[in-house]
């Protein structure tokens, strides 16, 4: 069937050929689970619980490095008095991973230096507590003095050019940021962008002021929970603008459709590794009135009598602008298709904090953070990588929504634009696969194949249920993206980290039925 991430495969067995032991963590199992030495099989949202307990179990043992927690981290005693309430024994009970697996897996990462930890952000973080599970594994970098060094986590890990595509983000800090009463932290950490989470809430509500137009690149309302809810408040907009390559969902019901040319249909500026610069030169020209993205904006920026250094002489400008740091010219980048390498680089440098610290308010490593402090009193942030339970602090019905919900992995034919247009790729599947746990299916007496519902305290789709023994039983998986069913409509637009203001994607709450009729396409 499909499997998450099969394409590094091949690289976990080149690095299992070099002596490298890999710990995988993961819900399901995967073609890279299957290439690991211990998978870390958890219940979805319970990442920080096992981290905390692999911290315990480090820290017990004394396998942390002490010279690094002494000079770089800040807050090591509170964090070392909470990482006790979590013994592999506990985290067992709210993981589902066994006690003896979670100490093997911290003595193999704690004793095989350097070791480096691999994000896959979004599992961790789309969970109603997300950030603190983030922050939870994030300190067993320091904790083991893996920062900053070859094979460990770097900050930079290899040559690269000063160069950005985008220039500076500019925020206009005169009025209030969307998302910024909601989420304050968001705005406190090293972060340019608006918390757009409830975005539709802030349309309809007129809050913190009337928002009446909104420009969209590539907009699909289908990414957010009840992606109805959103839907209705583009409707209610006065002025929607949607650039696309196609004529989505959102585009239909846009005041103004603009067409995207495709990655084929302009010059694009690439910074590849090592430093090196290409120009990906057209293939062909854009067909009709499809301008690329940047293009688009600069007509913006001239309509609107705004400027910005970075767009207000034209494209071939821009990409000038974007090469200027670096050394090479666009001229260059015509006569050299095989790339050019920057004349300004910055090499790689290890153990960068001995000269300029962390770029934290205490200069540390922050074990407890300073900037979640500051909301301790008046939104109950932890300044410790606290551990939140979503099934205890969800107030959830258990008996009417037994099973979790986890949702988000992708399928070629349902991945964004490049490929769901494309019809036998889109009949592949006569519904939304819904995969469940041969214990579940047994207990609610549903067969491979069937026609299931599954129904959340905000809505229900209809799929096929898939039998597999990939995941620990109480867990229901669904796909995301397949309009035949979305798994965003059983997702409530409220279920959200109080701290970064992601949705809990990865571990809601449902129920599943066998469903009368036939599947149909």
């Amino acid at each position: 069937m499909y499997h998450s991430n099969a394409g590094m495969a091949r690289p976990y067995q080149a690095l299992k050929a070099r002596g490298a032991k890999i710990i995988a963590v993961d819900p399901r199992e995967t073609v890279t689970t299957q290439a690991a030495d211990i998978h870390l099989k958890l219940l979805p949202g319970t990442d920080g619980a096992l981290a905390l307990s692999m911290a315990q179990v480090i820290i017990e043992e004394g396998l942390y490095d002490k010279e690094f927690v002494e000079t770089y981290v800040y807050g090591f005693e509170e964090y070392q008095a909470y990482v006790n309430q979590f013994p592999p024994e506990k985290a067992e009970k709210i993981t589902g991973v066994d006690k003896e697996l979670i100490r093997e897996a911290a003595r193999m990462y704690a004793s095989n230096g350097p070791a480096g930890i691999m994000f896959s952000a979004s599992p961790v973080v789309h969970n109603i507590n997300g950030m603190q599970n983030y922050r939870a594994v994030m300190c067993l970098i320091a904790l083991t003095g893996n920062y900053d060094i070859p094979g460990g986590n770097p900050s930079r890990p290899g040559p690269v050019s000063p160069c950005n595509e985008y220039g500076k983000v500019k925020r206009l800090d005169t009025i209030e940021a969307i998302g910024e009463k909601d989420f304050p932290a968001w705005f406190d950490l090293p972060c340019e962008e608006a918390q757009c989470t409830r975005i539709a809430d802030y349309i309809l509500k007129e809050e913190p002021y009337p928002l009446k137009a909104v420009v969209g690149f590539g907009l699909n309302h289908r990414m957010w929970p009840e992606p109805e809810h959103f839907q209705k408040a583009l409707k209610a907009l006065d002025f929607y603008v949607n650039v696309d390559l196609f004529f989505s969902d959102s585009s239909k019901m846009a005041d103004l459709v603009l067409p995207a040319a495709s990655s084929f249909e302009r010059d694009v500026v690439l910074n590849g590794r090592g430093g090196m610069f290409f120009l990906s030169e057209k293939a062909i020209e854009p067909i009709g009135e499809a301008k690329n993205d940047i293009e688009i904006m600069i007509g913006m920026l001239r309509a609107m009598q705004l400027h910005d250094e970075a767009l207000e002489h034209g494209y071939e400008k821009y990409m000038e602008y974007i090469l200027e740091s670096s050394g090479v010219t666009l001229e260059e980048l015509r006569a050299h298709p095989e790339g050019v390498k920057g004349r300004v680089i910055i090499p790689p440098a290890f153990k960068r904090y001995e000269k300029e610290g962390f770029h934290t308010p205490s200069g540390k490593v922050e074990f407890v953070s300073q900037i979640l402090e500051r909301y301790k009193d008046i939104h109950g942030y932890s300044g410790l990588p606290e551990y939140r339970d979503f099934r205890e602090v969800s107030g959830m019905d258990r008996e009417a929504y037994p099973l979790i919900l986890n949702t988000g992995s992708r399928k070629p034919q349902l991945f964004h634009a490049r490929t769901y247009r494309v019809p036998w790729l889109a009949g592949l599947e006569k519904a939304t696969l819904v995969e469940i746990h041969p214990e579940d299916a047994k207990k609610y007496g549903i067969a491979d194949g069937d026609m299931v519902r599954v129904s959340s305290p905000v809505g229900s789709i209809c799929g096929i249920a898939a039998v597999y023994l990939n995941s620990q039983p109480g867990i229901v998986h669904v796909y995301h993206g397949n309009a035949k069913g979305e798994a965003n409509d059983l997702i409530d637009r409220n279920y959200l980290d109080p701290i970064s203001g992601f949705p809990g994607y990865k571990s809601y709450f449902c129920k599943i039925e066998k469903e009368k009729g036939e599947v149909k396409a």
